[in-house]
């Protein structure tokens, strides 16, 4: 059984893209999953399939959201292991230490071209910092992510591909929450 992670891009911020937790989960769990566990109001779930494809399940869930809510949402989907390697691979520990909530994943599909990011001017970012690596792309807001200028160069530049932000207090409870497949599920 492979343990994975469901991120859901752009739910619930707003008026827009609504979609209650407890509806989602009883969406995964009608879609087969098992173990369905979710964190925060922001499209955060961990569940527990055969498939070990990651892809594949992204797929069936927006095509799931689709059918069930009447949205076109991006969902990104991720093994646990593979977000265990995302937090070990952080380039800027000290940092994400420092302030949780000011340092951010951005988890991509696919991976945004190395010409767009190399749009970006770093002398406008203040001391904003973004890098990538294997794709993900770990960002660090200065003065909090709201009005930040990597935020507003992220989304002047459009990046060339779909990327949904997790904060690191985030990122480390969704593993956490994952925990070992056959671990009781949570009673939310």
């Amino acid at each position: 059984m492979a343990r994975h992670i469901v991120l859901l891009r752009g739910i619930n911020v707003g008026r827009h893209n609504r979609i209650a937790m407890a509806e989602f989960k009883a969406l995964l769990t009608d879609l087969g999953y098992t173990e369905v566990r979710t964190l925060l109001n922001s499209g955060n779930a961990v569940v527990t399939t055969a498939d070990a494809d990651s892809a594949a399940v992204a797929r069936r869930i927006r095509k799931g959201i689709s059918d069930s809510f009447g949205l076109s949402i991006a969902v990104m989907v991720r093994s646990r292991a593979l977000v265990e390697a995302v937090i070990a691979r952080n380039p800027m520990p000290e940092e994400a230490e420092r302030a949780p909530s000011y340092f951010h994943v951005g988890f991509c599909d696919p991976a945004p071209p190395q010409e767009r990011l190399d749009s970006i001017d770093a002398t406008t970012l203040g001391a904003d910092r973004i890098m990538v690596r294997d794709g993900t792309c770990y960002l660090w807001f200065a003065d909090g992510p709201q009005n930040s200028p990597l935020g507003k160069a992220i989304r002047a530049h459009k990046l060339g591909a779909n990327m949904t932000l997790r904060s690191w207090n985030t990122v480390r409870k969704l593993v956490s929450l994952a925990g070992p497949v056959g671990a009781a599920p949570d009673p939310g």
